[in-house]
C-alpha cells in the first residue's frame, strides 16, 4: 500500500528527478538519507548558483574578458546603450546549450546528478545574471524582486509543511491536477485555434489581453508553489523509507530544480506585470 501511495503522490509532480526518486526502492544496510544531509546537498547547488552569478557579473564588469565589441546600440527609451562582446556572446551560447542538455542527463543518467546538476544551476545563474546585467533597464528590478518573492514562497511553504498546517492530502492534489490540465488545455485550444482563419483574429485578441495573460502567469506560480509541497512529501518518505545516501543529490537537485521553474514563473509573472503597467 505504502509503494501506490508513493507512486500516485508523485504522479503529479512536474519534477522529473522527484518523480524518478518516488519510484526507488532500494535499501542497503549502510548509510541512508537524512534531512541535513540533502539540504547541505542543496546549499552546494544553490551556492553553484550564485557562482554562475558571480562570473556573469564579473565578465560584464570586465568588458566581456577583452573580447571584441560586436553590438553596441540605444536600445531603451532613454537612450541607454547596450554592449555585448564576441566572449560573452559566446559564453551565454555554451551556458544556454548546458542548461537544455544538463537537466536531460541529469534525468536519463542519475549517477551524473553531483555533475550535471551543478552545471544546470551554475548556467542558469550565469544566464539569469547576464540578462540582468545586460539590460539593467528592464530586468534588473524584476531579476531582484522575483529573487526575493521565490525565497518568501519556498519558505513559507517550507513552514506550512514542516508544521502540518498544509497536508499533501488526495484533494491538494486534484487541485493541483486539475490546475495544470485547465492551462495545458488552455493553451492547446489557443494554440489550435491560431492555425483555424475563422478564429485566429478571436485567439490574438484573447493572447493580447494582458489581464488573461496575467491572470495564466499568476496561476502557474501559485501551482508552482503548492508543487513545492509535493516534493518535500516525497523527500519525507525517502528519508523515512531509510534510501541509500546517495540519492541525497537527487533530492537536493530535484528541489534545486522545483525552486528554479518556480522562480522563472514568477518572473514571468513580474515582467508582464511591470510591461502592462508602462503601457498604460
Amino acid at each position: 500500500m505504502a509503494t501506490n501511495t508513493r507512486s500516485t503522490n508523485h504522479l503529479f509532480s512536474q519534477n522529473p528527478v522527484i518523480r524518478r526518486l518516488s519510484k526507488i526502492a532500494e535499501h542497503t544496510g549502510g548509510e541512508v538519507c537524512t534531512y541535513g544531509g540533502i539540504t547541505a546537498k542543496l546549499v552546494f547547488f544553490l551556492i553553484v548558483t550564485a557562482l554562475g552569478v558571480g562570473a556573469a557579473v564579473f565578465m560584464k564588469m570586465s568588458s566581456g574578458f577583452g573580447g571584441e565589441l560586436i553590438f553596441d546600440q540605444p536600445v531603451f527609451e532613454d537612450g541607454a546603450s547596450v554592449q555585448i562582446y564576441s566572449n560573452e556572446a559566446m559564453a551565454v551560447a555554451i551556458a544556454g546549450l548546458i542548461s537544455i542538455i544538463a537537466p536531460l542527463l541529469a534525468v536519463f543518467i542519475r549517477p551524473t546528478i553531483p555533475v550535471t546538476g551543478s552545471l544546470f544551476c551554475a548556467s542558469i545563474g550565469f544566464l539569469l545574471a547576464w540578462a540582468a546585467t545586460t539590460f539593467a533597464d528592464v530586468y534588473l528590478a524584476p531579476v531582484l524582486l522575483a529573487l526575493v518573492i521565490t525565497l518568501i514562497l519556498v519558505f513559507t511553504m517550507g513552514f506550512l509543511y514542516g508544521m502540518g498546517i498544509i497536508k499533501v492530502s488526495q484533494k491538494l492534489k486534484t487541485f493541483i491536477l486539475s490546475a495544470i490540465i485547465t492551462v495545458c488545455l488552455g493553451s492547446l485550444l489557443m494554440f489550435v485555434g491560431s492555425l483555424i482563419p475563422f478564429t485566429r483574429d478571436i485567439v490574438a485578441q484573447l493572447a493580447a489581453d494582458p489581464v488573461l495573460s496575467i491572470g495564466i502567469s499568476a496561476i502557474m506560480v501559485v501551482v508552482g508553489s503548492l508543487l513545492l509541497l509535493v516534493d518535500f512529501d516525497t523527500i519525507r518518505e525517502s528519508v523515512e523509507n531509510g534510501l541509500p545516501k546517495k540519492y541525497e543529490w537527487y533530492a537536493a537537485y530535484g528541489l534545486a530544480f522545483s525552486v528554479i521553474w518556480l522562480y522563472f514563473k514568477v518572473l514571468d509573472l513580474i515582467v508582464k506585470i511591470m510591461g502592462n503597467n508602462r503601457s498604460n
